[in-house]
């Protein structure tokens, strides 16, 4: 997912005062009163896009500012909804993608064991 250039160009980001800008984005991202895990993601990862515009044009040392702009909004203002859904835990919980893989190999090892089991029945009722 690429973030147009044209989008980071209205944003006007060139230095360190610009990046009240992204506060202003932040702010405007849960200003329905909605949180969820989606919404945090898209804030990281728009942060990781302005950082790296901020490499592009020579202003790297305004990347720890931007770090502590989306950090702050995140432990200040939604650290009670963070701690509610368990926090890290909560976030590989709910991203979580079951090992399909797996489910099949226990499925056919369980229908192994049936299968074992009864051909041993067989067996020993003969």
């Amino acid at each position: 997912m690429e973030i147009p250039e044209g989008m980071l160009r209205k944003l006007e980001i060139r230095n360190e005062e610009d990046l009240q800008s992204v506060s202003a984005v932040a702010t405007h991202m849960f200003s329905d009163g909605v949180t969820n895990w989606g919404r945090v993601v898209t804030l990281i990862s728009f942060g990781a896009f302005v950082a790296k515009h901020l490499k592009s044009i020579n202003q790297e040392n305004c990347i720890n500012t931007l770090a502590g702009i989306i950090t702050d909004l995140l432990v200040t203002d939604k650290r009670d909804w963070l701690v509610s859904q368990r926090g890290w835990e909560g976030f590989v919980e709910f991203f979580h993608v079951e090992d399909l893989e797996g489910s099949i190999r226990n499925v056919l090892m369980a229908f192994a064991g049936v299968a074992g089991l009864g051909a041993s029945l067989a067996y020993m009722i003969r």
